[in-house]
């Protein structure tokens, strides 16, 4: 297993939320995250938790979503990718404010 896998599968992922199989989608992010974490790839790791954010807010399980987020923003604040924290903080300011926590959201 490596990087060329995980990147596949994590594609696969984008492929069937894009087809709106959002749970099917989640089973390939699932199995990407597991890769990158056995061979200690934390952008990799960060990009898949990040996937499955966005898959389970497809899916309305905002409190779900969020966890995932904050784990990929503390991947990204480690690795100092402020494009990609930026992108992390939207996507959890936007769930907070789905969840009615408007103060969060800010």
């Amino acid at each position: 297993m490596g990087r060329g896998e995980g990147n596949q599968l994590g594609n696969l992922g984008v492929a069937y939320n894009y087809l709106g199989e959002t749970k099917k989608a989640i089973e390939y992010y699932e199995q990407a995250l597991k890769i990158y974490k056995e061979i200690e790839d934390r952008q990799g790791e960060g990009n898949q938790l990040g996937n499955l954010g966005v898959a389970y807010n497809n899916l309305g399980e905002t409190e779900k979503a969020i966890e995932y987020y904050e784990q990929a923003l503390k991947i990204f604040q480690g690795l100092e990718d402020r494009q990609v924290e930026r992108g992390f903080l939207g996507n959890l300011g936007l769930a907070y404010s789905g969840l009615g926590e408007t103060e969060k959201s800010n």
